[in-house]
């Protein structure tokens, strides 16, 4: 195939494209002919992106492999914050894209084959997404498992066994020994706040023993507001021995 002919063919396949992706394809250079065509790719359930597609004719292309690059177009500004399951492609993630679809090429060897390029990488790129989410969505049900696992653990007590009842048994038994040696402790100290016998003196003993109480006394019968006759004290006393 000669120059020409390889410059009529890239020309129709160029043509071809721009009916096929109106609003998608763009002309970046004439001459080596490079375009770049954006490939959204949208899933259920899956956040959708864009990827663009950059291809560089050689001279002799289709007879071999074109140049060509895979990138990711940024999210729009009105698209709304990823979530905990959003999957995006990563470096890794291009990486693989851009050897598979070189695979697709070799396998188009002599063929127009750009659109099979871009539309094998929606498809390739829709089933990474996928898988992506569905991960996403396992790591997050784990969490959340976990997090309920561990709400529940705390209405929950420690299973008895053996080992642990003993424990806990042994630790029992030193605060009731503790508490019974405070309790007789106590009982101590109160028995030496208990009163002693009542030991005072009667009041006709302080009488006797206390010269000044007599003279007291004296005072009032001398002062005339009370009589007591002496003698009443000896007879009493003598019925008293009498009896």
């Amino acid at each position: 195939m000669t120059d020409t002919h390889y410059a009529e063919e890239q020309a129709n396949e160029i043509e071809i494209l721009q009916s096929i992706y109106p609003t998608e394809f763009e002309e970046l250079s004439a001459d080596p002919h490079q375009f770049s065509i954006a490939v959204p790719v949208e899933e259920d359930d899956v956040r959708s992106c864009t990827l663009c597609l950059t291809v560089t004719y050689t001279a002799t292309y289709p007879d071999e492999l074109p140049e060509f690059t895979i990138s990711v177009l940024d999210d729009d500004e009105d698209a709304p914050p990823l979530s905990e399951t959003d999957a995006t492609l990563d470096t890794k993630d291009i990486d693989d894209l851009t050897a598979q679809t070189r695979t697709i090429c070799e396998e188009s060897l002599g063929m127009a084959m750009v659109f099979s390029m871009a539309s094998n990488l929606r498809e390739i790129a829709a089933l990474r997404l996928v898988a992506k989410t569905i991960h996403l969505k396992q790591l997050r049900e784990q969490r959340i498992q976990k997090e309920v696992e561990a709400e529940q653990a705390k209405f929950i007590g420690t299973p008895v066994t053996r080992e642990n009842f003993l424990e806990w048994k042994a630790h029992f038994d030193c605060e009731m020994s503790a508490t019974k040696s405070d309790a007789s402790a106590g009982d101590d100290k109160a028995s030496r706040r208990v009163a002693k016998p009542d030991d005072r003196l009667t009041g006709r003993q302080l009488f006797e023993q206390d010269k000044d109480l007599a003279k007291s006394d004296s005072k009032f019968i001398n002062e005339g507001d009370i009589s007591v006759d002496s003698k009443l004290f000896g007879r009493e006393q003598d019925l008293s021995d009498n009896e």
